[in-house]
């Protein structure tokens, strides 16, 4: 089994026209049509006894539900029985990863459990959530159980038929759903996709002592500040703004953080880590970076609005999202969500908006580490006193069956990760402040409300009340298009406890002195109606260059993920007449472009004709490569040798460079921009502290990086011929973890 890696999981096409009609995601194979009828009674909720109509579920010639009603009830309560029927034990595993409960069915650690559990809502968080919902919103979720749950009862009593094998293969049964599995599920979901990149404090920590532990106290800040630095001028953007921070204003030293402190944080990191691998091994909510990009009618060759969203949410059978098409009363959409969710739309088309999203990766989340009391682990030093924690206890069910009860406490800043205390001497945690989830009901209110925004500007309005980091891109039916970053992003003091310098890439301290000033008010977040260029693009890129929360991700920086954009960008820019077919090749165009080739490329071929030496058959296979991974014929080879030479070079130029200031424990990908900015010199648009990476010129090294990698090529492929050197294509194969898993 195997499958060709490309840049995209999943492309949804979403088309919305400026005249009377509209497009909406359009099937050609709708001659074999399957339709089931259901006719139902709410009387299995413990929420009471709710009467529905009929409902009839119409599967299109690729086997994606549309569900036909007259109310919305009805509507949500179809599409919770179409996902049950294709996806039960997909949407089971999902709510057990969010609620923590993935442990009794042996498919994960109690460990595990216990993370998620630390990070997420308790059920009666949960209840008091939806109970603040809109009402027409309680009536939805409550429906959309309803489904599911009717089909689990249709799957117990006609398991041979209806039941997903799994449950057979592991002798399970399913259990009913519940309006809390929803809640919990649906804001957790929006934490792993709008929190990444947020919230880095601890590992940064980390790469900070592994980098000083190498280079020495001084030489390692410096480096430290180079390889993650605060603000890049040259990041590409979404909007075209300007200004921004262009200094990098931090301490000449690094702040001391205690050995305990370090020892606890990576104890955090190995348990976070370890939820991401079993989450990936299992299929389920891990991966969240994706591109979109809408273009303006002014723009398109048939005067139409245009809209293309690529989430990118890793490699999984099955994927991660559910196509689901809702038509009756005031909803017609078609569009995808992941199936715990509710019955919400995360990304879509209705008759009268478009609209995908990408993750955002701002900053808004922080880490504290709070001082414990030296007779109470339970108290915490807060504004010149003892503060209790609050506290609540979780019970575990292992594989086993055996029930194990965990004390699961947060501080004023929010869930406590991790702690470490001796009596009488006291002790340090460390805790995670988000945005207010007591207000998560506003946000699952509004995703809910996407399918009936009626524009661009009511679709803005209703996405300000998301607390996480997204950028949408929406276009209308009247031929506007939009930009918007979402996120509740808090205000935070320059300066904190003895008038030290806060620093946004490291941890907090909890005694009350660091504190967050408020909230940024949303029309300051980045936002834009109708752009004069007539297109956005976003591939997790800046949204603008003069936005400050920024925590140091590499994702924003030049030469690295983020630059993806560019790309798009250049292709939108150059064709006045976009058509369907233009925004399809897009997309497989910029998922076979090698972004570090477009960057690095110009740099050796120029120390090329500076140094000269080099064989002018190489020369020429590097000048014919246009930085794009094709495979024509299909050999499963990339066509150019290009590909081959600049690849191995690229790897060894870094050692060459960078591998003695850069300690392995650091991703390479992560130091390719500082890479890129030490070969830009006085050119760069970051002003490197350290000044000694290179021992000779930039051109000399290069060539030379050249010269070593050509022999080995030269002895890995067994020959002088570079015709035949062709790197294999990037494949999935059965010995992937995924697959392995399945």
């Amino acid at each position: 089994m195997k499958k060709k890696v490309v840049g995209f999981v999943f492309c949804l096409m979403l088309i919305t026209t400026s005249s009377t009609s509209v497009i909406c995601v359009q099937h050609e194979n709708m001659s074999d049509l399957t339709r089931i009828s259901v006719d139902y009674q709410k009387d299995i909720c413990s929420s009471g006894i709710v009467k529905f109509e009929d409902v009839e579920i119409i599967r299109d010639g690729y086997g994606v539900p549309h569900v036909y009603a007259d109310t919305r009830d009805d509507l949500a309560f179809g599409m919770g029985y179409a996902i049950a029927e294709d996806r039960l034990w997909q949407l089971d595993l999902i709510r057990r990863q969010s609620t923590g409960r993935l442990a009794e069915f042996g498919l994960a650690a109690v460990e595990d459990d216990l993370f998620i559990r630390t990070i997420g809502q308790s059920e009666k968080e949960a209840t008091s959530l939806f109970n603040n919902l809109s009402a027409s919103a309680q009536d939805m979720y409550i429906a959309f159980v309803a489904g599911v749950n009717q089909y689990i009862d249709e799957a117990l009593a006609d398991p041979d038929n209806k039941m997903p094998a799994e449950y057979v293969e592991y002798d399970l049964l399913p259990e009913y759903l519940t309006i809390e599995d929803l809640v919990i599920t649906g804001i957790m979901a929006m934490r792993l996709w709008g929190e990444a990149g947020a919230g880095e404090e601890l590992y940064f920590l980390i790469f900070l002592v592994d980098i000083i532990k190498q280079n020495g106290f001084l030489n390692g800040w410096k480096i430290f500040n180079d390889l993650f630095p605060i603000f890049d001028g040259n990041a590409a953007t979404t909007l075209n703004s300007t200004g921004g921070n262009s200094s990098q204003s931090v301490f000449k030293l690094p702040l001391f953080y205690s050995p305990f402190v370090i020892r606890l944080a990576k104890k955090i990191i190995d348990t976070e880590e370890s939820f991401g691998q079993r989450s990936a091994s299992l299929g389920l909510m891990h991966h969240f970076g994706s591109n979109a990009w809408v273009v303006g009618p002014d723009k398109s060759a048939s005067g139409n609005t245009l809209l293309l969203g690529g989430p990118q949410m890793g490699h999984s059978i099955p994927q991660q999202v559910v196509e689901v098409g809702l038509h009756g009363s005031d909803i017609d959409v078609v569009g995808i969500t992941i199936p715990a969710l509710g019955p919400i739309l995360v990304i879509g088309v209705s008759q009268w908006c478009s609209w995908s999203q990408t993750t955002g990766y701002s900053d808004l989340v922080d880490t504290y580490i709070e001082r414990l009391h030296p007779f109470n682990k339970e108290k915490y030093r807060f504004n010149g006193g003892w503060v209790d924690m609050e506290k609540r206890t979780e019970s575990i069910v292992d594989s086993s069956g055996i029930a194990q009860n965990h004390t699961i406490y947060r501080t004023v800043h929010g869930s406590v990760l991790g702690s470490f205390w001796i009596p009488v001497l006291g002790g340090l945690a460390i805790t995670r402040k988000e945005p207010d989830w007591t207000k998560a009901n506003d946000t699952l209110d509004a995703v809910l409300n996407f399918p009936i925004c009626k524009n661009v500007s009511e679709f803005a309005d209703t996405v300000s009340y998301i607390p996480t980091s997204h950028n949408y891109l929406v276009a209308d039916r009247y031929g506007s298009i939009g930009y918007v970053h979402t996120g509740w992003y808090p205000i935070r003091p320059e300066k904190g406890i003895l008038g030290r310098k806060l620093d946004p890439r490291l941890p907090l301290c909890g005694s009350g002195r660091e504190e967050w000033q408020g909230i940024l008010p949303f029309e300051e977040n980045p936002q834009e109606i109708n752009s004069e260029d007539g297109f956005y693009a976003n591939w997790n890129n800046k949204p603008s260059s003069d936005w400050t929360y920024f925590e140091g991700s590499p994702v924003w920086y030049e030469g690295s993920w983020g630059d993806n954009v560019r790309r798009i960008q250049e292709l939108l820019a150059s064709d006045g007449s976009i058509t369907v077919e233009d925004m399809k090749n897009i997309c497989e165009m910029v998922a076979c472009h090698l972004t570090t080739a477009t960057a690095f490329k110009p740099f050796l071929m120029n120390a090329i004709e500076n140094v000269g030496g080099i064989d002018p058959e190489i020369v020429a296979a590097l000048e014919e490569w246009d930085c794009y991974l094709h495979d024509v014929d299909h050999d499963e080879c990339y066509d150019f040798p290009g590909v081959t030479i600049f690849n191995e070079w690229l790897y060894v130029v870094y050692q060459k460079v960078l591998a003695d200031e850069i300690p392995a424990t650091i991703d390479e990908r992560l130091s390719r921009p500082l890479l890129l900015h030490i070969f830009q010199g006085e050119n760069s648009s970051v002003e490197l502290r350290y000044t000694t990476y290179l021992n000779d010129s930039a051109d000399s090294i290069i060539v030379s990086a050249l010269e070593d990698a050509l022999l080995t090529l030269e002895s890995r492929y067994g020959t002088t011929n570079i015709s035949e050197w062709l790197e294999p294509v990037w494949m999935l194969t059965e010995t992937d973890p995924i697959f392995t898993e399945l």
